[in-house]
């Protein structure tokens, strides 16, 4: 991170937080929901944009912000269509398997 990008890290995050409202955004980017990617530097030495997203299944959080610490944030609230993993699914095609499985 640029000086600016990790002086303004704290305040991208608290502006996230103001939306999520049953979990704890960290802000330490190592935290195993953070994702990060950065571009490459378009001009060496001045640093490089960075792509963070975060997700604790009933938020999802992109922080993008620029080599001068100018972020961008976005924050959606998840609604889970199907997971094949819950056995009380209500998709309507896991509806249909249990109810074609109990007849």
């Amino acid at each position: 991170m640029t000086e600016r990008q990790a002086a303004a890290w704290p305040g991208a995050v608290a502006e996230a937080q103001l939306y999520v409202e049953t979990s704890t955004v960290p802000l330490d980017l190592d935290d195993h929901y953070w994702r990060v990617r950065w571009d490459d530097e378009i001009r060496p030495g001045r640093g490089r944009t960075m792509w963070a997203t975060w997700s604790d299944g009933e938020y999802f959080i992109e922080i993008w912000m620029d080599v001068y610490g100018s972020p961008r944030v976005a924050v959606a609230s998840l609604i889970w269509m199907h997971n094949g993993s819950d056995e009380e699914c209500d998709c309507e095609p896991c509806v249909d398997e249990r109810e074609s499985d109990s007849q």
